[in-house]
């Protein structure tokens, strides 16, 4: 249903009318801009910078390079803003401009190769390595528009939990079960390979678990949060909903074992015991998932030699035997080497020597880029993707739904912690798990899967950021199910209040101006056959003596109340009480007589004889003895 047009629209006139979510929005709009263009005018520096130092002039690839990477950053932002208007405008500027600086590198490192032939200057944009990397980043955007135009609404994901379960943990496993001539790199098989063509298929499964994981704690949440025994401080849950947690740490064991791919292994399991903590917010999930993968490396380490050179790689980086004899630890010796050359500022791109870090493009490219701009360039780069998280738990946080709340956390969490994994493996923090650093190392698989992961995230803060009701100009939105659960809810309390009202309206109405009406005292009510309140006859009610427009009074006392009659006997009020008779009055109560005017919310001035006592203090009965 197409929305209202808003009240800014409405002013514009029909010849202004606004159609397009673009309009309305000039300042978020120009901001985006500026963003990428100041993208842009830095990767072109960064470019001009190294052919100066590497050639000391410019060549076409100078400016042609640069100009294809800003052109493809706007069609992946003009994409964005046609399809996710209301997306956070931090993600798209921030992953491009990561992703020129990546290309631009890489280009860089093959113009110096040593292992083969290096890159002529004056090659195409298209050559080597870098080349490659733009084509990878054309083909990123391509899909990304793809899942933003077929995935209009995050929760369509919800109905595809099992496919993308069972598409996942066959991409995953797939390699481990190939020959290790297509498979194996590194020591570590999970790799695909066809000729020139290789693929990661871990890189995809990761998102296609996360989607599932989102799926599957959103409807166990419930369950997962119930606590079990107290032990030292520490809430545990439950045994018996220990299953989840035991399940994918022995999928991650598996695929430790199988493709001896430690990287991979700990981003799975990591991801699940960190949206299973977004889910419940107990931590004894998290004591427990460690203790667990912790527990079982110790316990299949004396089996796998690729486990035991990555430890002992990590234990004694400067040993003279792993640096020179093996050459087990000469990466990361290379690699601290570099940075520790690098200084606070930097040699200056295209002044340093990443060509002596193996896999400096890929594995490594954090140290290498860290020789030549200084621990200052690497500090800006990681705020880079420090704001690029923030934005995502923020996206998470404001999601209408738990399912956008965990897949935006688990997606901004993936980037954090493959972040954390790459750079302690480089500054020897960790062991090295052979993982790349999102949108700057080469690889096809993971720019793509980098891409596809912004997408996502940009659909849900789409969705989390669109206006419910009146938007800017005519488009077609649908409200969340809370939303519209809560808004029925509202309908049924309000339609139960108007029954209820009308059920007391339906009693008559109240009678309006003065009625007449006489004192009617309980046990004496006309019409009565018998005497208290237990008597039976027509009219001995107490609603009939309350809502009569001739016979209005107090209502009888309950049973048992200050003024209740004793059982069997009739009404005696006490003496001075409310309803005690005038001196004077005849015995037997009141006697017919003319009706008085009722005035129900006048109270009768003092002293008028109408319903008041006598004017004059009030005597008290002398008592008998």
């Amino acid at each position: 249903m197409a929305q209202p047009m808003s009240a800014t629209a409405r002013a514009a006139g029909p010849s202004e009318t606004p159609l397009t979510p673009l309009s309305g929005m000039p300042k978020r709009i120009g901001i985006e801009l500026l963003m990428l263009v100041m993208g842009g005018i830095g990767v072109f520096c960064f470019q001009l910078t190294i052919d100066m130092a590497l050639i000391q002039r410019t060549t076409s690839v100078t400016y042609m390079l640069p100009i294809l990477i800003f052109t493809v950053s706007m069609c992946a932002w003009t994409a964005v803003k046609f399809l996710a208007p209301y997306a956070d405008p931090l993600f798209v500027p921030i992953a491009a401009f990561l992703t020129g600086i990546g290309i631009v590198y890489i280009r860089r490192i093959d113009r110096t190769a040593l292992t083969d032939e290096p890159l002529p200057a004056d090659a195409g944009v298209f050559g080597g390595q870098g080349g490659r990397q733009l084509m990878y980043y054309m083909a990123a955007v391509v899909l990304m528009t793809i899942l933003l135009a077929v995935v209009r609404n995050h929760r369509m994901l919800r109905g595809y939990a099992y496919i993308l379960l069972f598409a996942g943990i066959a991409l995953a496993a797939l390699p481990g079960f190939l020959p290790s001539s297509i498979s194996e790199s590194g020591g570590s098989k999970n790799w695909i390979r066809f000729g020139s063509f290789s693929v990661q298929p871990s890189e995809f499964a990761k998102l296609m678990l996360l989607i599932f994981f989102a799926v599957y704690l959103v409807r166990k949440r419930d369950m997962l949060s119930v606590a079990g025994k107290k032990i030292l401080g520490l809430q545990l849950p439950r045994m018996k909903d220990l299953g989840p947690i035991v399940i994918v740490w022995a999928a991650s064991l598996i695929i430790l074992v199988m493709e001896r791919d430690l990287g991979t292994s700990l981003l799975l399991f990591s991801i699940f015991l960190s949206m299973l903590y977004m889910a419940t917010r107990r931590a004894s999930w998290i004591v427990i998932g460690l203790t667990m993968f912790i527990g079982g490396c110790v316990a299949i380490y004396p089996f796998f030699s690729h486990l035991q050179v990555r430890v002992d790689i990590w234990l004694d980086p400067w040993d003279p035997v792993k640096v020179f004899e093996t050459g087990t630890s000469w990466q990361l010796v290379q690699g601290l080497v570099a940075m520790n050359s690098g200084g606070l500022l930097g040699n200056g791109p295209g002044a340093g020597n990443p060509n002596l870090i193996p896999a400096s493009e890929s594995d490594f490219i954090l140290a290498a880029i860290g020789e030549e701009v200084g621990l200052i360039g690497l500090i800006a780069i990681l705020l880079l993707y420090a704001i690029l998280v923030e934005r995502g738990f923020k996206t998470g946080l404001m999601s209408r739904d738990l399912f956008g709340t965990l897949m935006a956390g688990g997606l901004a969490f993936l980037v954090a912690f493959q972040l954390f994994v790459v750079f302690g493996g480089v500054t020897g923090l960790i062991p090295m798990t052979g993982q790349t650093t999102t949108f700057l190392a080469a690889g096809g698989s993971s720019l793509v899967a980098s891409w596809l992961l912004i997408g996502l995230l940009l659909r849900v803060s789409d969705d989390a950021r669109k206006p419910w009701q009146a938007s800017y100009g005519l488009m077609k939105t649908e409200a969340p199910p809370e939303f519209l659960a809560e808004q029925a809810a509202k309908r049924a309390a309000e339609e139960a209040a108007k029954a209820q009202a009308a059920g007391v309206m339906d009693s008559g109405p109240i009678p309006g101006g003065d009625q007449p009406t006489e004192l009617i005292i309980p046990g004496h009510l006309p019409g009565s056959t018998g005497s208290g309140p237990g008597s039976s006859g027509p009219g001995n009610t107490v609603e009939e003596s309350v809502v009569s427009p001739t016979r209005q009074g107090p209502s009888s006392p309950p049973d048992g109340g200050p003024h209740s009659p004793p059982p069997g006997g009739s009404y005696s009020p006490p003496p001075g009480g409310p309803y005690s008779p005038p001196p004077g009055s005849p015995p037997g109560g009141p006697q017919p007589g003319p009706a008085q005017p009722y005035r129900p919310q006048t109270p009768p001035p003092p002293g008028s004889g109408h319903g008041s006592p006598p004017p004059g203090p009030p005597t008290r009965p002398a008592p008998q003895t």
